[in-house]
């Protein structure tokens, strides 16, 4: 695993404050990472969902036939 090194600075007694609660500032930060990045991509995904054309009327009954009538 590659790492990188992030360096901060917060008042006097703050990582104190942070063992106390239970927290470990570095599963904290990727954690916080992990969620901006899956937000970014769902915004990606509305954009994408509001610029997509509907499908024609009745396209999804036709396509399960289809894969029902294959599948026999």
């Amino acid at each position: 695993m590659d790492t990188e090194v992030i360096s901060i600075r917060v008042r006097r007694g703050t990582t104190e404050q942070l063992k106390k609660a239970g927290i470990n500032p570095r599963e904290y930060v990727e954690d916080i990472a992990w969620k901006a990045n899956a937000k970014r991509v769902l915004l990606e995904l509305k954009e994408i969902i509001k610029t997509s054309k509907p499908s024609k009327a009745g396209f999804a009954v036709k396509s399960i036939r289809e894969d029902r009538n294959e599948a026999h």
